[in-house]
Parts: C-alpha cells; sequence; structure tokens
C-alpha cells in the first residue's frame, strides 16, 4: 500500500470460517492491524451475493433473511467488535442494486430457478409501492448497522439506478467508472443523489470488463483517475489490487504497469495539481428529472455474452436482461421509462445508444468498442423530488419518466417563466394550455423567459437542432464550479483518455 500511495483499503470479507465469538475477534483484529499500519479500510461484503447459504461454525446463516430475502448481514456482535476501530469506515454492500433488481442472477447462474431479491418483495406491487418497498428495505439496513456502530453504509453499482433511492435511505453511493459502464453517465447519476440527499460521492475505478481481468488499459486507468478527481468525487479507489503489483522471488514489492500509473497519480499528481473545490461546488448545465424505476435499458432480448467456467469447463453463456424493473416480475419497461436513455443520446451528441447506457447491451453495443467517456456539458440527473434551488445554475431540463412530484413540477414551471430554464418534456408532464395545443413531433412553447419543448422523442433530429446551443462540444466534457471555475475535459477518438484544461485556478 505504501508503495502505492494508497491511505484506505476496500476488503473483500470471504465469509464467515468459525464461530460469532472468533469472527467478532477476527474483526476485532483487523481494524486494530489497520491502525497499525496508519490505513483506513472499508468492508466489502460482495462473497454474499454469490453464496446461497453462508452458514458459521454454530449454524447461522449470514444471508439468508427473513421473509425470503437473500442479504448479507453481520450478526450485532461481530458489528461491534468491528466498529470499535477507528480506522474502519464503514461496510460496502457491492452491487445492491444488481442483487435487488435482477433477483441475484450470481445465485441464478450457479442455482438454475433460484430468483431472490436483497431488500423486498416487490412483484404484485405497483411502482411507486415498489420504490417505496426498496427505499424502506434499505433503510432498515443502514438503520441496522448504524445500531452496532457502522460509520458509514455504501453501495457499487453495477447498473445507473437506484442511486437516489438509497442515497435517500442513507447510503453513500460508490458509482463505477469504466467495466460496461460509461463513467461520466453513472457519475452524473451519482452526482445528483449526492446533492440532493447531502452524501459524500464515492467512485470505484473497476479494471473488470465483463469476465476479463484486467480489462481496461493502464492509459484508460489514468484517465479515470484525472476524471474522478476533477469531478469533484470525495475518494476513489481501484478494484482490484491484483492488476497493480506482485512479489518478486526476493520478496520485494514491484508495481505492474497499471500500479506504475496508480503510484505516479497519488505520489506526483495529486501533491502537484490541488483541487479548491467538491462535487458539491458543482454548477450543472444540463438536468435530467425522472422517478428512477431502475430501467437502464434492459428489457425483452437483451443480452451480453461472456466466458464463463461451468463444471470446470470454459464456455460462452448468454445473460439476458430480465425485465423486471425493482425486481418485481410485473413491472416491466415501456416508452415512458426508456424516455431518459434517449434524452442521454440527446446530451451526448448522439454517443451513448439511444436503446441502453451499458455495453451489459451487448446485442446493441455490439460493433462499438467499449468507452470509458462521452461528450456532455456539466450534465445531472436528479430525482422527481428536486427542489429549484438545486436548479439554479441548469439551463436546459429533461423531464423523464412515469412520475414527477407536483412540487418539482411547479419549481420547474417557476424557473421557466422566471429564470429562462428551457425544458424537454412529454406531453404528460407540460403545462395544460400548451399540452392542449400539441398535435405530435416536436414543438416549442414560449412561457415567460424561458420555453418548454413538447416532444414524442428525446432522441430526434428536430429536438437535437433546436438544444444544440445547450449540449457543448461533441469531444468534450465541461463541469462549472463555484468561483466560475471551468475543467474541460478533451476526450481522445477512441473515448478512453482525456486532456484536461481548467480555466480560472
Amino acid at each position: 500500500m505504501d508503495s502505492l500511495g494508497v491511505d484506505f483499503v476496500v476488503y473483500k470479507f470471504r465469509g464467515p470460517k468459525g464461530t460469532i465469538d472468533e469472527e467478532a475477534k477476527k474483526m476485532e483484529e483487523l481494524g486494530k492491524s489497520f491502525e497499525a499500519k496508519n490505513l483506513k479500510v472499508v468492508i466489502n461484503v460482495e462473497s454474499g451475493n454469490w453464496a446461497l447459504s453462508m452458514p458459521d461454525a454454530e449454524g447461522h446463516d449470514w444471508v439468508q433473511q427473513p421473509g425470503n430475502l437473500h442479504l448479507f448481514k453481520f450478526p450485532p456482535k461481530v458489528l461491534k467488535e468491528l466498529n470499535k476501530s477507528s480506522s474502519v469506515l464503514g461496510i460496502m454492500y457491492d452491487e445492491l442494486e444488481h442483487s435487488q433488481i435482477t433477483r441475484n442472477l450470481s445465485l441464478t447462474l450457479r442455482h438454475p430457478g433460484i430468483e431472490l431479491v436483497s431488500l423486498a418483495e416487490t412483484s404484485g406491487l405497483d411502482f411507486k409501492s415498489a420504490d417505496e418497498a426498496v427505499y424502506k428495505g434499505a433503510k432498515s439496513l443502514v438503520d441496522e448497522c448504524m445500531q452496532f456502530g457502522t460509520k458509514s453504509v455504501f453501495t457499487e453499482h453495477v447498473w445507473p439506478v437506484l442511486f437516489h433511492n438509497f442515497a435517500r435511505a442513507g447510503i453513500t453511493p460508490a458509482y463505477k467508472q469504466m467495466k460496461e459502464n460509461w463513467s461520466n453517465v453513472w457519475a452524473a447519476c451519482a452526482m445528483g443523489a449526492c446533492l440532493q440527499y447531502n452524501k459524500e460521492l464515492w467512485a470505484c475505478l473497476d479494471l473488470w470488463h465483463y469476465n476479463t481481468f484486467p480489462g481496461h488499459s493502464e492509459d484508460e486507468l489514468w484517465a479515470n483517475l484525472l476524471f474522478a478527481y476533477w469531478a469533484g468525487a470525495d475518494k476513489a479507489y481501484v478494484e482490484n489490487i491484483g492488476a497493480l503489483y506482485y512479489i518478486d522471488n526476493q520478496g520485494q514489492v514491484r508495481l505492474e504497469r497499471r500500479g506504475e500509473v496508480f503510484r505516479r497519480f497519488a505520489k506526483e499528481y495529486l501533491p502537484a495539481n490541488p483541487r479548491p473545490y467538491t462535487f458539491r461546488d458543482f454548477e450543472p448545465q444540463v438536468a435530467i428529472i425522472r422517478f428512477d424505476d431502475t430501467e437502464w435499458g434492459q428489457g425483452k432480448n437483451v443480452y451480453c455474452t461472456v466466458d464463463y467456467e461451468e463444471n470446470g469447463k470454459d464456455t460462452v453463456i448468454y445473460l439476458y436482461w430480465k425485465d423486471w424493473l425493482f425486481g418485481a416480475y410485473n413491472l416491466g419497461t415501456s416508452a415512458a421509462s426508456e424516455e431518459w436513455i434517449r434524452a442521454w443520446h440527446t446530451i451526448t451528441h448522439g454517443m451513448v445508444k439511444k436503446e441502453s447506457l451499458s455495453w451489459n447491451a451487448g446485442n446493441v453495443y455490439y460493433n462499438m468498442p467499449h468507452r470509458s467517456f462521452a461528450p456532455a456539458n456539466a450534465p445531472v440527473v436528479f430525482d422527481e423530488y428536486v427542489t429549484k434551488d438545486k436548479l439554479k445554475t441548469v439551463k436546459l431540463v429533461f423531464l423523464c419518466g412515469l412520475f414527477i412530484s407536483p412540487e418539482t413540477l411547479k419549481d420547474v414551471s417557476f424557473l421557466v417563466e422566471n429564470n429562462g430554464l428551457v425544458v424537454v418534456t412529454s406531453e404528460r408532464f407540460a403545462p395544460a394550455d400548451f399540452a392542449t395545443k400539441y398535435k405530435g413531433g416536436t414543438k416549442e412553447f414560449r412561457d415567460g423567459n424561458g420555453k418548454w419543448i413538447i416532444t414524442d422523442d428525446m432522441a430526434s433530429d428536430d429536438l437535437k437542432n433546436i438544444v444544440s446551443q445547450y449540449l457543448g462540444k461533441d469531444n468534450e466534457i465541461v463541469y462549472r464550479f463555484k468561483g466560475n471555475r471551468k475543467v474541460v475535459m478533451q476526450i481522445s477518438n477512441d473515448g478512453n483518455k482525456l486532456e484536461i484544461t481548467k480555466t480560472n485556478f
């Protein structure tokens, strides 16, 4: 860790081997060992996602929960001992949104027919009730952890969903860069949740790509370290350390190429480039406001192919992403829930596919090599409860999805009339007097200092032309911060490298 310049570690707990008392003692010792090295640690419990049962030596199962839920939980005594140490920053629930909306696909792969949600059984509920059930499940988890001394509960997100639901419940999000993701799309979703619900912003730079590790180059790692830093994240870490170093025959630490990149960033770049702001100072220019129904582009016949080992043999399997919003068998995708994906297509000059936000939709992105970055002009994503104080710097808003709260619509209308805000919406969220005049296509309606654009396609060429002045350049990511500071990230042709330019620093 010292060779790399690390100040905290995300440590993967592999499951109990002994009794609860023995596991509690091990966790106490773990905290002491990190204290001795002057390092902080977050305990990652992803191993629970892959285990149908996880009994300790006394038979207590750490993943099977009441109500047929499947969710890792430390016994209270273990939590208490773990949290004695000031070095323990909290517990990371890795891919918690994934286990809910896919009904624990990690388990299903090994146990066909097993489909268990993690936070709440949502089947049979309507959308708002499902959203509330997942929120209550997340809040219950946070409350239980906090009751026994946990400082923070974190989640890593495979998909760009449930950031707001979880942040509202008290969870600190760690959005994933690289992997099969658009790094800056995931960042916009997580930043909006953190701004709206006053949480820290963490970034996980994930070197996995499908089942390939490491699946991203050292140049891409460097660019993603730059992005996380200049976008204003509080903390960032790389998954995982195995690609960064090795021990030679003499027992000495040797850094791999990606390790040299990490060391250079931590020990040379950061001290030489102080950052005078955090994401809390962000002044977004373009916003998507939506009810997060967990749609990212999954649905009928959406799949990716991955190399997978089964019964000791390598094989290729098709992973189909089921149309289960919130993990409910009865809640599916619709044109309304897909609007925000089409809005991202427009915001990114057509770079993000209009059908899906993720390379996990392999049949959508099959002819496009992975790119970390898409051009965008200071974007952010808020949920349907956002208030006007979070929108005061925004020039262009997209109203998407199934619901927008009356209070938010009122605030947006105020900003249109008084601040010159431009709003793109379907007919259903438009003011009644404009909606009655709308006959299809893409039409503009002046309203005080601003305007409403009603459209039946948020990815249409007509819409792109109308809003082009707000979208920035087609090879740049732009962030603006208080103090008239501006960061321009010029994107390379392959979409995986950045050149940073700063103004008013």
